[in-house]
């Protein structure tokens, strides 16, 4: 179940970076600040105050040195995700990057099975 949560806390976490950079899509910057109320942006901000009262909530339950290493699969789900959308293109040190993180993340999962 922890493993679950963590997870779900990266995966919100993850759409919050993709938001930030839908948002930087379409912001322009010599606007001034009202073109920061831009949607995209306030839907990203929101997404992470509400992502880390559920990290503060995740700490009161899970060890630090287990849950800190799981936010690494933003590492692995943002620039895939941000292949498909955003067209950006992936190469093989992503490819190896991926794997290391997998691998470390599974290492670390060993302790709580």
């Amino acid at each position: 179940m922890k493993i679950l949560i963590l997870v779900l806390f990266t995966l919100v976490m993850s759409l919050g970076q993709l938001l930030f950079k839908k948002a930087s899509m379409e912001i322009n910057w010599s606007g001034g600040l009202l073109e920061l109320f831009n949607p995209w942006l306030i839907v990203a901000i929101t997404l992470y105050a509400g992502a880390t009262l559920v990290w503060v909530w995740i700490l009161r339950t899970v060890p630090l040195n287990f849950a800190y290493p799981f936010t690494a699969l933003a590492f692995v789900i943002v620039p895939v995700a941000a292949s498909y959308i955003f067209k950006e293109s992936l190469g093989w040190p992503n490819v190896v990057g991926t794997v290391l993180i997998m691998a470390g993340i599974a290492v670390i999962s060993l302790k709580e099975i």
